[in-house]
């Protein structure tokens, strides 16, 4: 069963998969389940991965970690989100971006933010 904005993984293809509405099915790749993300919400390594939300009005900022999560070519963040009641705001990293940090323009109040290591999964804030 898929699950509105809820993001799934295939391990043995490293592709990640957000669903856009709930559905009936299981999601597959390559004719294997993929996994329901579950995110962390503490940092427990030495790289911090857990975003961090700035708010100035409705300038909302989110950068990974309170130490800057590195940015190279085998350990990157993918992207990050700032979730807010139905609606869900992504900036995609590329290679080349050296912080993983992005601003979105959001007047909701309630938000939360998370980010995708390729490494260390989905992290997200608590």
């Amino acid at each position: 069963m898929v699950k509105k904005a809820s993001l799934y993984f295939s391990e043995k293809h490293k592709v990640v998969v957000e669903s856009l509405w709930n559905g009936d099915q299981d999601l597959q790749c390559d004719g294997e389940p993929m996994v329901e993300l579950q995110a962390n919400t503490a940092n427990a390594a030495a790289e911090e991965h857990v975003p961090v939300i700035e708010r100035d009005g409705n300038k909302v900022t989110v950068r990974v970690g309170e130490t800057p999560h590195p940015m190279d070519a085998h350990h990157y963040i993918l992207f990050v989100e700032v979730l807010a009641g139905n609606k869900i705001y992504r900036h995609d990293f590329k290679e080349g971006d050296t912080v993983a940090e992005a601003t979105f323009l959001i007047e909701a109040q309630d938000i939360k933010a998370r980010a995708f290591c390729n490494l260390h999964g989905l992290w997200e804030t608590s």
